[in-house]
């Protein structure tokens, strides 16, 4: 279960950060959107593709894991605005049944038990990803 805080927005902090992707043509860089703030005196990070529009003293809800002390957010809503930022689940639920359905299928040469831990893996982010999403919609 996430853990969810609920307040002001105070001393935001945006940034980025540069994370890289193996391709077929080489490594790509993905630039990450990090937003760093504080909800009722509590350290929230939350990381992004796109800048989430957050101002001083706007209305949040983040939900998420707690590392240190902070809130490393997963979902976030801008009550004040409506907004909602998640990320998206269709391409990790589409990845995450094709392993399923490849490990079943390679379970007979033992290829299976090692797809199957990864494909179980990439299924319970997606439902950590997906409580939080909801967490932050109530």
């Amino acid at each position: 279960m996430a853990t969810v805080v609920r307040g002001r927005a105070t001393d935001i902090e945006k940034g980025s950060d540069f994370s890289y992707a193996a391709t077929t043509n080489g490594p790509m860089a993905i630039k990450d959107q990090i937003a760093a703030f504080r909800v009722d005196n509590k350290p929230v990070v939350f990381r992004t593709r796109t800048f989430p529009s957050i101002k001083e003293g706007d209305e949040v809800v983040a939900a998420g894991s707690i590392k240190n002390g902070t809130l490393h957010a997963i979902a976030l809503r801008n009550a004040s605005t409506g907004a909602n930022y998640s990320p998206p689940l269709t391409m990790a639920i589409v990845l995450a049944s094709l392993l399923a359905v490849l490990g079943l299928m390679s379970l007979g040469i033992g290829l299976g038990y090692i797809i199957l831990p990864i494909a179980a893996f990439v299924f319970f982010r997606i439902y950590t990803v997906s409580q939080a999403a909801a967490a932050v919609k109530t």
